[in-house]
């Protein structure tokens, strides 16, 4: 049983009565699953994280302001003393995106998958050698 259903089930016993005995509640809790830990998809080497994180902090620190907010989102209004006051502005996802994707495209061989299973295949053979 998860969170969500205990609460559900605490919420429906509360709209038939008032009062929820503790036992009922005890009960409920013993059925909770214990936190799973989500296995992460892909393994890396420290060295190589930090070296994405670094690829993608150049990207980002390379760009100008100009480059990062769309300019013809820009919303302003008139304050009471009479100043034009920026109210709010877009960022430009898409051109923040393509940036980081081309510094990692840049930093690192990339392969379909076709060519994945070749090269696993290739380095399997060779340890069994």
């Amino acid at each position: 049983m998860k969170k969500a259903e205990l609460v559900a089930q605490l919420e429906g016993a509360k709209a038939l009565t008032s009062v929820v005995s503790i036992d009922n509640v005890i009960a409920l809790i013993q059925q909770l699953e214990e936190g799973q830990a989500v296995k992460p998809e892909y393994s890396i080497t420290a060295k190589l994280f930090d070296r994405i994180v670094d690829i993608v902090e150049d990207a980002i620190s390379g760009m100008r302001a100009r480059d990062v907010v769309d300019l013809d989102s820009a919303e302003f209004e008139l304050d009471y003393n009479n100043c034009i006051s920026l109210t709010d502005i877009s960022i430009d996802t898409d051109n923040i995106y393509n940036e980081i994707r081309d510094g990692l495209e840049n930093a690192f061989d990339i392969v379909d998958e076709d060519e994945e299973e070749v090269i696993e295949a290739q380095e399997q053979s060779a340890s069994e050698e």
